[in-house]
């Protein structure tokens, strides 16, 4: 019976590594849920909180305690979607953790039998843009509107309308019945510049989480997908 380094049988290690590969796993499904769970708290607070402005504009005909409401209100959803876009990141980060160490795992069931690896669908290298590149998600290369389809995109869209709604109304608020060119600009401000900033924030923690995952088993060039 061959022996490891550790005196570990190579039985001993197939457990191990089923152990692990069953823990990160469940620990994938975990970080899956906390995505989805923070999602659906954004948007059902997003949707509370328009259901409220439009019993208030009703009753005050969108007069100044409907402008004073959203302005108290706006902020404050705004503010989730930002705790939630970093949260929303920090989980991905952990899913592709564990989804590199099962890469890793996967591996190992190749180094002890290659004749199975045309039975793999899921790489076996750990480098995080290989694996993203098999679920269809393109690093290198992709066309800007494939960044839309992502839930931290989504995010950053929606945040950025409340921040052309803010800055409409404070508009509005502020220089009083000027027509509505002066908040249709500043609205219109308001969210390139929103968008500007989270979607930078986005982009640049994405790409550094990338970089900073430490590879083990890198996929040869002639096998990337890109």
């Amino acid at each position: 019976m061959e022996q490891s380094p550790a005196g570990a049988d190579r039985q001993h290690i197939l457990q191990f590594m089923t152990t692990e590969h069953f823990t990160l796993q469940t620990a994938r499904a975990v970080a899956n849920a906390e995505i989805s769970s923070r999602l659906q708290l954004y948007l059902s607070t997003l949707s509370s909180t328009i259901i409220a402005l439009a019993l208030v504009a009703q009753l005050s005909e969108l007069g100044v305690a409907f402008r004073v409401f959203a302005l108290v209100l706006l902020p404050v959803v705004y503010f989730l979607g930002v705790v939630t876009l970093g949260r929303v990141l920090q989980a991905s980060a952990e899913r592709r953790i564990y989804g590199q160490g099962m890469n890793r795992i996967r591996h190992w069931y190749l180094e002890v039998a290659p004749q199975m690896e045309r039975y793999f669908v899921l790489p076996a290298t750990d480098d995080p843009w290989a694996s993203l590149a098999a679920l269809g998600i393109r690093v290198q290369g992709r066309a800007w509107w494939e960044g839309l389809m992502t839930a931290p995109a989504v995010i950053v869209v929606i945040n950025s309308v409340l921040a052309g709604v803010f800055t409409g109304l404070g508009w509005r608020t502020v220089a009083g019945p000027s027509g509505p060119v002066g908040p249709a600009i500043s609205a219109a401000a308001g969210f390139v510049l929103s968008m500007v900033v989270l979607g930078v924030y986005e982009q640049r923690d994405f790409r550094r989480q990338l970089e900073a995952v430490p590879v083990a088993f890198p996929t040869p060039p002639e096998q990337q997908i890109r």
